[in-house]
């Protein structure tokens, strides 16, 4: 039997040879008899799954050079990081997964706008199945906030909008995704739903709400409706901070969650995330959390209570955490130990968790066709960093082109006039790059560990 398309695990059920064939009432009578097999005891001991051949493994996006001449470069990963993230991988390629792969993805304004994680969204969700939106901030402390494929409104001057960067809190309560919304008005309200988009082709179902909250004292409470039907009602006064998270188990469909704030105290909502239960068997889906603060670096990262983030972290229980800052931090020092510091926090949480470090895009002076130095230095610096702190490190600079490559994007209309923000297409542009380097990347794993994927590989976490 020949596959019709690209055979992407070699065990796979789909892509059997006909010798694979479960046996004929004729092949039983042609077999020998039960006393001329070997022993039990003498018959080789089976491998744990086909080997995974990384050259029957598609590419997770074309590499096109019809915009950057250049190569995209490989992802710096010494003392193999990401081996953990890859293996998950190779569970979603052979089909033996039993659970979402779950990507976290911090940024600076570069992600507010959602535009590069929802390009990566839609393409590893066409191949390994839609495992829900994932995460949204319920809060709008820039109007720039947004997330592609879903829907996510509220009724913003009724609250106080908190982040690290701009709209500072004396408790540093922002929680993980590095900002929040708190009222004390009654009606005060913020949702989340699926997309509204009919020709969207992910984000249009979810099966479970993940609510995530602060519980503090003179903490009021708030109703939670589900398609606009009361469903809870939460109380947050508790004798300290606390990170408070409610799940929400719907119907496989279109749905919304709605929080309501009572009046009755201050009810601070970090946001929810829009997940999925497998649908298909082998094919549990990939998550894209776009945690994209405007401001964000590596200091105000350390802003952020500990306790609170650090349980928020855990109970999303990532596979891989992306960092993509650097444009905020054109200085050297102190922004190697800040750096340092929060990827100490990512490992207290999620210990032994992949990290993927991206150096910062490329950026000019008005007026100049170089590179800004203070830029070039920065991604050098988050190139030394990620090495001594023992991370992967991509370099997006290099990726772009290299030196004042940001002039050719803003000139394609890839970026803004600013040359720091890039559009829809350049980040689909850099998002395929990045792709190209995690597919090179991930065949090298599987060539090196071609038992990769095996079903023992993806025990554990998220929920």
């Amino acid at each position: 039997m020949t596959c019709l398309v690209p055979c992407l695990a070699l065990g796979s059920a789909s892509c059997r040879t006909k010798k694979d064939a479960p046996p004929t009432a004729e092949d039983a009578a042609a077999a020998p008899a039960a006393k001329d097999a070997p022993a039990a005891k003498d018959a080789p001991a089976a491998p744990a799954c086909a080997p995974l051949d990384p050259a029957e493994v598609a590419p997770l996006a074309t590499c096109s050079a019809s915009v950057v001449k250049s190569p995209v470069p490989e992802i710096v990963d010494e003392g193999r990081a990401l081996a953990p993230f890859f293996d998950r991988l190779a569970a979603l390629e052979r089909g033996t997964a039993t659970r979402p792969l779950r990507v976290a993805i911090y940024g600076d304004s570069n992600l507010t706008s959602d535009f590069l994680p929802a390009h990566l969204r839609r393409v590893l969700q066409a191949r390994y199945g839609d495992a829900g939106h994932g995460w949204v901030s319920l809060s709008k402390p820039w109007g720039s906030y947004r997330h592609e494929d879903v829907v996510h409104a509220g009724f913003w001057p009724m609250f106080k909008l908190y982040a690290p960067t701009t709209h500072l809190a004396a408790d540093k309560q922002y929680g993980f995704a590095n900002m929040a919304a708190e009222s004390n008005e009654i009606g005060a309200s913020a949702w989340a739903a699926t997309t509204k988009d009919a020709k969207a082709k992910v984000g249009q179902s979810v099966s479970r709400f993940e609510l995530h909250y602060l519980k503090q004292p003179r903490g009021g409470s708030f109703a939670v409706q589900i398609d606009r039907k009361e469903v809870r009602s939460i109380e947050t006064r508790a004798p300290a901070f606390e990170a408070g998270i409610e799940t929400f188990e719907v119907d496989d469909g279109p749905h919304e969650l709605r929080c309501v704030v009572r009046g009755d105290g201050k009810v601070r909502l970090f946001g929810t995330s829009l997940d999925r239960s497998p649908t298909e068997v082998g094919k549990p889906g990939v998550q894209i959390d776009s945690l994209g603060a405007g401001a964000l670096n590596y200091e105000r990262l350390t802003w952020v209570a500990k306790e609170t983030r650090r349980a928020q972290l855990a109970r999303r229980a990532y596979d891989l955490v992306v960092v993509w800052l650097g444009m905020n931090v054109m200085f050297v020092p102190p922004n190697r130990e800040h750096a340092k510091e929060f990827i100490a926090e990512l490992r207290a949480a999620l210990p032994a968790v992949p990290i993927l470090v991206l150096g910062p895009g490329d950026t000019v002076k008005q007026g100049q066709t170089k590179s800004d130095p203070r830029i070039v230095a920065v991604s050098k610096q988050m190139r030394e960093v990620a090495a001594e702190a023992g991370t992967a490190f991509w370099d997006f600079r290099e990726a772009m082109g290299g030196d004042g490559s940001i002039i050719g994007f803003t000139k394609r209309g890839l970026t803004g006039r600013d040359h720091i923000h890039f559009g829809p297409e350049g980040s689909r542009l850099m998002g395929d790059r990045l792709l190209c380097a995690l597919s090179s990347a991930f065949a090298a794993h599987a060539a090196l560990h071609p038992d990769a994927g095996c079903a023992t590989a993806d025990a554990g976490p998220p929920p």
